[in-house]
């Protein structure tokens, strides 16, 4: 029991010194590591996925979205505006024939993604902007999840909310070339 004491009584002490505590260690965190934290490699693989996504919303792309999305996938949005909340949804399908259509490339951009993943589960969280060519059309935050098959990760869903600033933020980067 002495012997306790003692070990405990100079593990305390060893932490204290006169002038009290050291200044220049690094502070000893209490907060877990985040059991759903992805790693860097596969942060890197979920947000490609999206960012393929986008890819091919800006280059009327077809076949790379496709890729990218499952042919489940379950699209929803919501948009506020006007005092008003308005929800719709679309398939792969309907995404598809819009952006095959031509016009004017959609250009929608993240930034800062929240990443977490649990086995074959991915959910990316994000804040984007959307312009249709030059024009501003909205920003808001978007819902990804993705499963991982034997081909790779695969959106299965994916919802998102519009709205306009001050609802949420522009891109921090301002807007994109030829804007």
């Amino acid at each position: 029991m002495k012997r306790t004491v003692c070990l405990l009584g100079s593990l305390i002490l060893a932490g204290c010194s006169a002038e009290g505590p050291d200044e220049s260690a690094p502070p000893v965190s209490t907060v877990p590591a985040d059991p759903y934290a992805a790693s860097p490699a596969v942060r890197a693989e979920v947000v490609a996925v999206v960012q393929g996504l986008f890819d091919a919303l800006e280059s009327g792309d077809e076949t790379l979205l496709r890729e990218v999305l499952d042919p489940s996938v379950v699209m929803h949005w919501a948009e506020h505006r006007d005092g008003t909340t308005t929800f719709g949804s679309s398939d792969v399908d309907g995404l598809a024939t819009r952006i095959s259509a031509g016009g004017a490339p959609l250009i929608e951009r993240m930034w800062d993604p929240t990443v977490r993943v649990h086995g074959a589960l991915a959910t990316v969280w994000t804040e984007y902007d959307f312009y249709a060519g030059s024009d501003f059309s909205h920003c808001g935050i978007d819902a990804v999840n993705l499963l991982r098959r034997e081909s790779g990760w695969r959106i299965v869903a994916l919802s998102w909310t519009r709205a306009q600033p001050p609802e949420c933020p522009l891109h921090p980067d301002g807007p994109p070339a030829g804007a």
